[in-house]
């Protein structure tokens, strides 16, 4: 097969879609020998991807403007990919061409677009929430990272069941036990990290509910004299002025760290020299650090919602996402009970293995031989 696969989400500092796209990618290459054309509003590779089969897609001018991506989506790629023959395009972040000259496969990560409009600027609503529907209304076949998700795009945009294929994503290989006591040290010293840590990794954002993350972690520092520092890995988001604000307001300057984004081989290293992590999102469309988290032998105290008890099982501590008591007392139960500690690590290991990135690629490809047959006999 000749197959078109959109990497724009590469060209946005990486982020959990990022991830997917470059795993599911590098899987899909290993796969078979399918020519795979990466498709992009710009013209060399982003975020370390390699030039081999890079389609040079630079920003066409009309009038003297500079076209951004949605122009080119919608009005240049279809020549394009009428050009090249394509037999199926995959469109890997909600958005697609509607006007793609062969079959297309819709990847929706989650629907926080209407569940949770509040997390969102508005100008991304005004630009996502009309082309969503459209698109999945237009793809032969949708890819739902997760059951939960699925759900959500079924009920909420209304499309058929059986349009939606459920795809797991994983966490990638390198995430893993550290038996590397100068690997772990060489990180501790890189970041200034103390001996005991509570990590969190993600966006700095509202949906991610890390001011009642600081508040329970504020109660443990109170009530039981804690040591431990509270970490946070990933790029600051949307209205994050009140995660830095209760920092403040709690006291806890010089408790809490920011490190920023952080490479991935450190980002391992920092899975291991945690005593836990933290994840009590209010919604999810999967939750891959949880996994990540998990394949690193680190215990997880997570929330049930979206997709995460889902993608945990019972190998993570639940805890209600909206009750700070409720959140203190799981982070509490997993650092002084070495018991249940080793029970998390043994199952979050175990539950990080029934996910892997070439079965993703497996699954995606058999999605995109499904509706190319369907085209060439005839179907939608």
């Amino acid at each position: 097969m000749r197959i078109g696969f959109d990497v724009t989400p590469l060209y946005t500092p990486m982020s959990g879609v990022g991830t997917y796209t470059i795993n599911l990618l590098e899987h899909l290459e290993r796969l078979s020998h399918d020519e795979i054309l990466r498709l992009a509003h710009r013209s060399s590779p982003a975020n370390g991807s390699s030039e081999r089969n890079w389609l040079a897609t630079t920003r066409p001018e009309m009038r003297g403007l500079a076209l951004n991506k949605t122009v080119w989506m919608q009005v240049v790629l279809p020549r394009q990919l009428r050009h090249l023959c394509t037999d199926v395009c995959h469109f890997t972040n909600g958005v697609a061409s509607f006007w793609t000259p062969c079959p297309s496969v819709l990847t929706i990560h989650d629907m926080t677009l209407w569940l949770f409009p509040q997390y969102h600027y508005r100008r991304r609503l005004l630009a996502m929430r009309p082309f969503v529907p459209l698109a999945a209304r237009r793809a032969a076949a949708i890819i739902a990272v997760s059951q939960a998700t699925k759900a959500d795009i079924v009920r909420i945009l209304g499309v058929e069941e059986s349009k939606v294929h459920v795809v797991y994503e994983a966490p990638s290989p390198h995430f893993q036990p550290l038996e590397s006591a100068a690997e772990l040290e060489r990180v501790r010293q890189r970041y200034g990290l103390p001996p005991r840590l509570i990590l969190y990794v993600g966006t700095i954002e509202p949906r991610k509910n890390l001011v009642r993350l600081l508040e329970a972690y504020a109660r443990l520092r109170a009530s039981h004299g804690i040591a431990h520092s509270l970490v946070f890995v990933g790029r600051r988001g949307w209205k994050d002025e009140a995660v830095f604000a209760a920092v403040e307001q709690l006291g806890l300057d010089g408790k809490v760290r920011f490190l920023g984004y952080v490479p991935a081989s450190d980002l391992v290293a920092l899975y291991n020299l945690a005593d836990l992590v933290a994840f009590p999102s209010l919604y999810e469309g999967f939750g891959l650090p949880v996994l990540e988290a998990m394949a690193c032998g680190t215990p997880v105290v997570a929330s049930p919602n979206g997709s995460l008890r889902e993608v945990a099982g019972c190998a993570a501590e639940i805890v209600d996402p909206c009750d700070v008591e409720s959140i203190a007392a799981g982070l509490w139960r997993v650092l002084r009970d070495p018991t249940r500690r080793e029970e998390l690590c043994a199952c979050g290991l175990a539950q990080a293995a029934r996910f892997s990135w070439e079965e993703t690629a497996r699954q995606t490809r058999k999605i995109y031989a499904r509706v190319k047959g369907a085209c060439d006999n005839g179907g939608d």
